[in-house]
């Protein structure tokens, strides 16, 4: 029996990882977060509340928890819990993407650098905290957390003194137009090397990816294996970027499993479980999805208890 630990499982990307998981036929998981104002327990055969990753007992309560239930791997989720765990001295058995890429992935400034030095254009991105913006209008978003939230459009020298003030730990970085042709792309490369990506053209609905339209492009897929053998990649990551005038453009990189995890896993892309059979050394058999195809997010409701 594979017995797992999703982190953070209140959360749309944590609810998304188990359902893939479920295709497994004998596993167990267990997931964590920091209340139980959610339905992650639908999703996972134990749910235990832990505290936030910036907590000093944090590491120990996961270490114990994972202890007490003989969990074989855990799966960070939570950007912050992602680099904790990440990160400890403990090895702790973890499923993630590697410690460099991990690391430069939470800090859009050390994104951008890693991905210059292969070569690779990029949005200029500075430091709100100390640097002005380069042109305008111009974006600024938290430096260390990913998503579309916290994002706003700064359009003057006035407006970027503001929210500098306002708002710290964040970046300025180039308005790439189209703003709203954005492009989400899954990229896996296995333990020998062998690499795959799935890029989708999305719509975003409350932060969320509501629409999806399976795309292909052979500029963005060039760059993705530039990134995957570059960058060492071991397993899975999201790379975000536009389609711009002069070509496809990387804004972002999430080391972390994405949102759409779910809807790519339903079209064969099964990155979740590729990740976790290889952490159980069992072979894999990579797929992508054919271009065009259209995927929906829907809602659900569950009574969880009546009064």
């Amino acid at each position: 029996m594979k017995r797992i630990l999703v982190t953070a499982i209140g959360g749309d990307i944590g609810q998304s990882i188990a359902m893939c998981l479920r295709d497994f036929e004998d596993i167990f998981l267990i997931g964590t977060d920091t209340h139980d104002k959610h339905g992650g327990s639908l999703f996972v055969d134990k749910f235990l509340i832990v505290p936030k990753a910036d907590s000093l007992d944090y590491l120990s309560v996961i270490e114990n928890i994972i202890k007490k239930n003989n969990i074989d791997v855990t799966i960070p989720v939570n950007e912050n819990e992602l680099k904790v765990l990440v990160n400890s001295t403990n090895h702790l058995r973890l499923v993630h993407a590697g410690s460099e890429i991990v690391n430069a992935g939470l800090d859009k400034l050390a994104t951008m650098e890693s991905l210059n030095k292969l070569g690779i254009d990029v949005p200029w991105t500075v430091n709100a905290d100390f640097d002005e913006p380069c042109s305008y209008p111009c974006i600024m978003k938290p430096r260390f957390s990913s998503g579309s939230r916290s994002i706003f459009i700064i359009n003057s020298n006035t407006e970027a003194q503001i929210f500098s003030k306002k708002f710290s730990n964040c970046v300025f970085q180039e308005l790439l137009e189209p703003f709203e042709k954005e492009i989400t792309c899954g990229l896996f490369r296995a333990k020998d090397g062998r690499t795959t990506s799935i890029q989708l053209e999305r719509l975003l609905v409350g932060g969320l990816t509501g629409w999806a339209k399976v795309v292909r492009n052979n500029k963005v897929e060039k760059l993705l294996n530039i990134i995957a053998d570059g960058l060492n990649l071991k397993g899975s990551i999201n790379v975000q970027l536009r389609i711009t005038e002069e070509g496809p453009m990387i804004f972002e990189i999430n080391p972390r499993f994405s949102s759409t995890a779910f809807m790519r896993h339903k079209l064969g892309f099964s990155d979740v479980n590729w990740a976790v059979k290889e952490y159980y050394d069992e072979s894999i058999e990579l797929s992508s999805a054919s271009a065009g195809t259209v995927l929906v997010r829907t809602q659900d409701s569950v009574i969880l208890s009546e009064g």
